[in-house]
């Protein structure tokens, strides 16, 4: 998919005075949780709504209701019930989606709970949901009415302190990222108060957000576990956390996910957010990033400073890992023939819908790689070698954040992404 080009943000601004008023046309200042199961495998899978969460205010964007990037494997659409206009849509990925390409995907059945947030309607809606493949052919996965008169709804339940650890500006004009701190016991208190600070900087000190700083916000909730620590399954380590995060998800050992996303999303209410940021307090190295869904960081040992901003890219930019070397479980992920989502990987297939614009006149494609110590390394370019596999798959730069441990270290292009998605939150 396209990113949004300087063409399309004049003709989103365009629209954005009619989206406020559609906003209070067909909308509450309330926010409306539908809560699901994602049910199958490799050869199927469907969707089956369990309930509904709703209250407190609708803290996303209200200008862009209607989704201008589509880099999500899910597609959730509002449509107004009478004249079966599109009045809301967002774009998102899924754990569920990623075991779907691995060896257990292929023939065992999972469930996965999944969340997705929209405006309190003021009338019947229709919601439809659609799953895209690597190939981006859609299949329509539930149809279903929501009634705000009769269906029912569980009200949130405010439980936490929060923390303001960098204020911007107010929800409605800045990405609201909201940090969940797991595996820290009452005991761990300093150090979850130091640990909330400690990364608020590490995001807040790094390429676009420190330049958008009047653009963001960043808090964090004030939640304490059970015991302190983070279950590794692997290990025979089991720990009762406030949101059950683990490592070892889809049988990779630093992949750290979490196993409740219902509840997840419940601890988030006491706090405007727009991303999810887990805090792991653990010393074993792991992470992890789900466009639009969320993302997890550990907070001892090297390297937590980049892990959290990495991540954050998968969250909040919907960018693809640029490296080939380490391991990973899923398989086949960016098809032969196909022109992969993430705006920072290309197969060359439809590469004028990426970065191609931005190449310095004569820039040979692909692009050579050269060494550290030529003029030529920090040249943007078509590098072979990104996506999880060494060849068929180009990134944009020789070094990016996304690519190798570099804190701090963006490549232009997905330096650009993430500022349109925060420009995106914040008119």
């Amino acid at each position: 998919m396209k990113k949004i080009s300087c063409t399309l943000l004049v003709i989103l601004f365009a629209l954005g005075f009619a989206s406020a008023q559609h906003f209070d046309q067909y909308f509450i200042n309330k926010n409306l949780r539908v809560n699901y199961l994602h049910i199958g495998n490799f050869n199927n899978e469907l969707l089956k709504i369990d309930h509904y969460t709703a209250g407190g205010t609708w803290n996303g964007t209200r200008q862009y209701l209607i989704e201008p990037n589509s880099y999500g494997d899910i597609m959730i659409e509002v449509f107004d019930s009478v004249s079966n206009k599109l009045i809301f849509s967002r774009s998102y990925s899924c754990l569920f989606t990623e075991y779907r390409t691995t060896e257990k995907g292929e023939t065992e059945i999972a469930s996965m709970e999944e969340s997705i947030n929209i405006p309190f309607p003021k009338n019947t809606v229709l919601l439809k949901f659609t799953s895209f493949d690597r190939k981006r052919n859609g299949a329509e996965l539930l149809k279903q009415y929501f009634n705000p008169q009769t269906t029912p709804t569980v009200p949130l339940s405010k439980q936490y302190k929060t923390m303001n650890l960098h204020i911007g500006n107010k929800s409605d004009k800045a990405i609201d990222i909201l940090f969940i701190p797991d595996g820290y016991a009452k005991s761990d208190a300093k150090l979850l108060k130091h640990d909330m600070k400690r990364f608020a900087s590490y995001v807040m000190n790094c390429s676009p957000y420190k330049e958008m700083k009047n653009k963001v916000n960043v808090r964090a909730i004030k939640g304490y576990s059970e015991d302190s620590g983070i279950t590794q399954p692997q290990n025979n380590i089991y720990k009762k956390t406030l949101v059950n995060t683990a490592y070892n998800a889809l049988d990779l050992d630093r992949y750290l996910m979490c196993d409740g996303v219902w509840h997840l999303n419940d601890v988030a209410d006491d706090a405007p957010y727009d991303a999810i940021v887990i805090i792991c307090n653990s010393e074993k190295y792991g992470g992890g990033g789900i466009y639009n869904f969320y993302c997890t960081v550990y907070n001892h040992g090297e390297y937590p400073d980049y892990v959290i901003v990495h991540e954050m890219g998968h969250l909040i930019g919907g960018l693809g890992d640029e490296y080939y070397t380490s391991e990973v479980s899923v398989q086949d992920f960016y098809p032969a023939g196909v022109e992969p989502v993430e705006p920072n990987l290309t197969t060359l297939v439809d590469f004028e819908s990426k970065w191609k614009n931005m190449l310095p006149e004569g820039t040979p494609i692909p692009t050579p790689v050269t060494g550290k110590n030529t003029p030529e390394y920090n040249r943007l370019g078509v590098y072979e070698g990104g996506g999880y596999v060494g060849k068929g798959v180009y990134r944009p730069a020789q070094h990016c954040t996304m690519h190798q441990i570099r804190y701090n270290d963006f490549c232009p292009v997905c330096k650009k992404t993430l500022e349109e998605v925060i420009d995106y939150y914040a008119r």
